[in-house]
């Protein structure tokens, strides 16, 4: 791991953002740069003066904004959210096993009259903790943002590691918002697809918004399918 770049230095830095994904812990410089990544089955080694190490001062950091992106979750309206329901509502959507040793948090989606309610691991939250005992932690699902910034018509995406944040609207209302977790461009192609023809949408060069980046290998591999990228453009 390479050491933080002047962008971020210990005393400019009091806030810290953090990707958390099924592969580990990574997370950037003041610029949004990547600077290190942590795997899970390494974390438990990883001691506070790791950060130090990275020109980062646990004890200076006042604020951690935790990114996170995965399949569980549940979109639902606000009128019908309550914390004595929500347990029940989880596990129907995702099934009783999926909350044991999980949290549970919330964010509001206003444009959508909306709660976003997604997990995080105990192991996870409980770590952040340990190593940053004196800052707050906030937590965020990437899918919210691009929920917030989806074009009017068609579909939206935004990938994250191995999981695509897929966002569909019709005329301005929210249609489909789901994370579909993938391990090559053939299982991403087809869902995308699958839904261009379920809700028979009009397949041309913006048909799809990508937020974010799209990594080359990937979009050259998603031409051959003629998905749409910022990389690669074609005429169905």
């Amino acid at each position: 791991m390479e050491n933080l770049n002047n962008a971020t230095s210990v005393n400019s830095l009091n806030s810290l953002h953090v990707y958390l994904h099924d592969g580990g812990l990574d997370f950037n410089d003041a610029l949004g740069v990547q600077q290190a990544h942590i795997d899970w089955n390494k974390s438990a080694k990883i001691q506070k003066d790791f950060w130090e190490k990275k020109g980062i001062l646990p004890s200076q950091v006042s604020h951690i904004h935790v990114h996170i992106c995965h399949q569980h979750f549940l979109l639902i309206p606000q009128k019908y959210d309550s914390p004595i329901y929500r347990i029940g509502f989880l596990e129907k959507a995702l099934g009783e096993d999926t909350l044991v040793g999980q949290e549970i948090q919330v964010q509001k989606i206003s444009s959508e009259a909306a709660n976003l309610l997604f997990l995080i691991p105990s192991e996870w939250k409980d770590l952040l903790s340990y190593w940053f005992p004196l800052a707050q932690i906030s937590y965020q699902h990437i899918l919210e943002k691009l929920i917030t910034q989806s074009q009017d018509n068609g579909l939206s995406i935004s990938i994250h590691q191995n999981h695509a944040c897929i966002v569909l609207r019709k005329s301005g209302i929210l249609t489909l918002a789901n994370v579909y977790p993938f391990s090559k461009a053939t299982e991403l192609a087809f869902y995308i697809h699958s839904i261009r023809d379920s809700y028979l949408i009009k397949w041309n060069s913006s048909s799809i918004h990508w937020l974010g980046e799209v990594d080359a290998n990937l979009a050259e591999e998603l031409n051959t399918f003629k998905i749409y990228t910022p990389i690669f453009s074609h005429e169905a």
